[in-house]
């Protein structure tokens, strides 16, 4: 089967193999619901107890066919004033209303279909938590997310947050970055405090500090989180304590979605929201970074990372270039009018 065998589906998620499908699993024919959901959407801006919830007719493993020579496929970034929102975040930072703000632009993406996206996505090692999802209100989106948001089984939970990006050949720097370690350290911290309201008292521990992973077109530092749930606590439970994901905000969270709302031109919609499967006794959660959203204009791809007082806009500038590799064969614009005052940087920053 090809992806674009399945572009006739009025509504579907197609899960990569992160969620447990072998090495996709296919829910079909969604239809929202109020009773128990195969497949849980919260966008950004939703609230974790609002998430969106959907019955399925069909559960399948399918196995898609990608072509061997992804299409090339151009992004044009809107980052004008970028080096002004770093320094408005650096500046709030210095007066302490904020430790940490997660900015983030988008990028218009000259592609026709979800098929398309989801075939240069496949073309090589495939994302743990690829997705292509379209729901019954006609909203559709293509993540290439390689981060777990959560995941619950057997009364365990268990976060992975993410914060640490370099282009490969740069692996060695993000490892000895003391930068990049605190950034890190700030969001773990973050995500034990958001996880203990659901877990037993003195159950939430940080098994991982800091460890690695490589992408095809990055280097990345993660850490892991867990916790004992409390009697009674559901997976959705779980994602209202959590949602927006601290590896996508900031620290303290209500101070930087704050300004995440005054620096950033609109919503972020599914671009940094939660997509989860649930199943009998467990559930897996992507946080959707990496990720596109389809709009009456086009595609749209959103892409940006964690700014610290020490963060430098030409060095976080080019960490968002090193993210839009997640599209494989894509050729970016050049950067736009006062993207980068400082200049390209350091291939080894936060993200």
């Amino acid at each position: 089967m090809k992806p674009r065998d399945l572009d006739s589906l009025e509504s579907f998620a197609l899960l990569g193999p992160g969620f447990g499908g072998s090495p996709f699993l296919l829910v079909s024919s969604l239809r929202e619901t109020g009773g128990d959901p195969a497949l849980v959407y919260a966008p950004f801006e939703s609230t974790g107890a609002d998430a969106r919830r959907y019955a399925a007719s069909e559960r399948r493993s399918v196995a898609l066919e990608f072509d061997a020579r992804p299409p090339v496929i151009r992004a044009s970034l809107r980052d004008e004033g970028y080096g002004k929102a770093i320094e408005t975040i650096r500046e709030a930072i210095a007066a302490g209303d904020v430790y940490q703000v997660c900015y983030t632009v988008r990028a218009d993406v000259d592609v026709e279909s979800g098929a398309v996206l989801l075939s240069a996505i496949g073309s090589r090692d495939l994302p743990r938590f690829a997705a292509w999802v379209r729901l019954p209100d006609g909203e559709e989106f293509v993540s290439a997310s390689p981060e777990l948001f959560f995941e619950t089984a057997g009364g365990r939970i268990h976060a992975e947050p993410m914060k640490g990006t370099a282009r490969s050949a740069a692996a060695a720097s993000l490892e000895m970055s003391g930068k990049d370690r605190s950034e890190l350290a700030m969001i773990t911290d973050l995500l034990r405090n958001d996880l203990a309201p659901v877990c037993r008292p003195r159950s939430v521990r940080v098994e991982c500090e800091r460890r690695f992973i490589g992408l095809p077109y990055a280097r990345q530092a993660v850490s892991d989180v867990v916790g004992d749930l409390a009697a009674g606590t559901t997976p959705l439970d779980a994602l209202a304590a959590l949602h927006p994901g601290g590896s996508v905000t900031g620290a303290p969270k209500q101070a930087a979605l704050r300004m995440i709302r005054s620096l950033e031109g609109g919503p972020r919609g599914a671009y940094c929201g939660a997509l989860g499967l649930l199943r009998a006794g467990s559930s897996t959660f992507s946080l959707l970074i990496r990720t596109a959203v389809r709009t009456a204009g086009g595609w749209v791809y959103g892409v940006g990372g964690g700014i610290v007082y020490d963060s430098d806009a030409g060095s976080e500038h080019e960490e968002v270039r090193i993210k839009l590799g997640a599209l494989p064969g894509c050729v970016a614009s050049p950067a736009g009018p006062g993207a980068s005052p400082g200049g390209e940087g350091p291939a080894s920053r936060r993200g």
